[in-house]
């Protein structure tokens, strides 16, 4: 009977979408049209020069380049995801900002046999040829695999701001775990506490907190590039960003589409990322502040 079910869903999906091989020998021909019609974007088609079979493949609209350049701030939050396509190993990548209003914004994303430092570097480099400046960039990320290694080598004038949810996870698998619940939790309120210093004298009082307690634990911190984490050693803007919730935010926001074959997908990303900004450009011309919705209501709760 499951058996039965699966193929009734495979049926009703190919008639919908198309069979998912086709959807693969389609990609050349999307990207063309793309162009066309998108003059100024970043489409990047790779295959395996053995087999011929697909390896991955980048999007960077114009639009969007256009739109992060004069409507974000300069940070990226970098993440992938896996395709739940059973009948293909893969994950999608991707590249997003917070705009103005502090909503995420997708600015590329890319399609990949799996997430790893050359599937990043690749992906990094085309990225870079998408942006229209030079201008230094934040990149926030969960350290996922070859990333941190990845944006130095392609970014190395840039910062790479490492996601505190997973430091902290690291410092309670790896230091902290030892210790008894409240003596635990503690030391969890120093490492925030360093973590969110805004200036050298905060960070050296948490620090001397933190040895106080724990030299083992200060040690810790040291060993594990304090300066991609912590506000008041970070070479670059952090803009208040400590996680990488907006990256699990694409992911969430893509959710029913990474079930399809490859062309439906990437194209109804592109639907969804069209729908936002005019529904977002409908939303802001009803605005009676000359600053962005959300952002005045912070000015104002802060007023009061």
């Amino acid at each position: 009977m499951v058996r039965i079910a699966w193929w009734g869903k495979e049926v009703v999906v190919s008639s919908l979408y198309g069979d998912f091989r086709t959807s693969y020998h389609m990609l050349n021909w999307y990207s063309e049209r793309a162009l066309q019609s998108n003059p100024g974007s970043i489409l990047s088609l790779e295959v395996d020069p053995e087999t011929q079979r697909f390896k991955r493949f980048f999007i960077c609209f114009q639009a969007s380049a256009y739109g992060f350049e004069v409507g974000c701030r300069l940070m990226l939050f970098l993440d992938g995801t896996h395709i739940k396509d059973h009948r293909v190993q893969g994950v999608i990548l991707a590249a997003s900002a917070l705009n103005g209003n502090n909503e995420l914004f997708t600015v590329a994303y890319s399609i990949a046999n799996s997430e790893t430092y050359d599937n990043w570097v690749w992906f990094l480099q085309n990225l870079k040829k998408a942006l229209l400046s030079y201008r230094r960039i934040a990149f926030l990320s969960d350290m996922g695999k070859g990333l941190k290694e990845a944006i130095p080598d392609i970014f190395p004038n840039d910062h790479h701001d490492y996601c505190f949810q997973h430091i902290m996870q690291n410092f309670n698998d790896q230091c902290a775990g030892k210790y008894a619940a409240p003596f635990k939790k503690l030391l969890r309120i120093f490492l925030q506490r360093i973590a969110y210093a805004v200036n050298e004298q905060e960070y050296q009082d948490a620090m001397m907190a933190m040895e106080l307690n724990s030299a083992d634990a200060k040690e810790w911190v040291l060993r594990n590039d304090v300066d991609h984490w912590s506000h008041a050693h970070f070479p670059g803007q952090r803009f208040g960003e400590l996680y990488s919730n907006l990256a699990e935010s694409f992911n969430n926001w893509i959710h029913d589409v990474r079930s399809l074959p490859i062309l439906q997908m990437v194209d109804k990303i592109r639907v969804q990322m069209m729908e936002m900004a005019a529904k977002r450009k409908i939303d802001a011309a009803l605005w009676d502040t000359p600053y962005c919705h959300k952002v005045q209501k912070i000015i104002e709760k802060n007023l009061q």
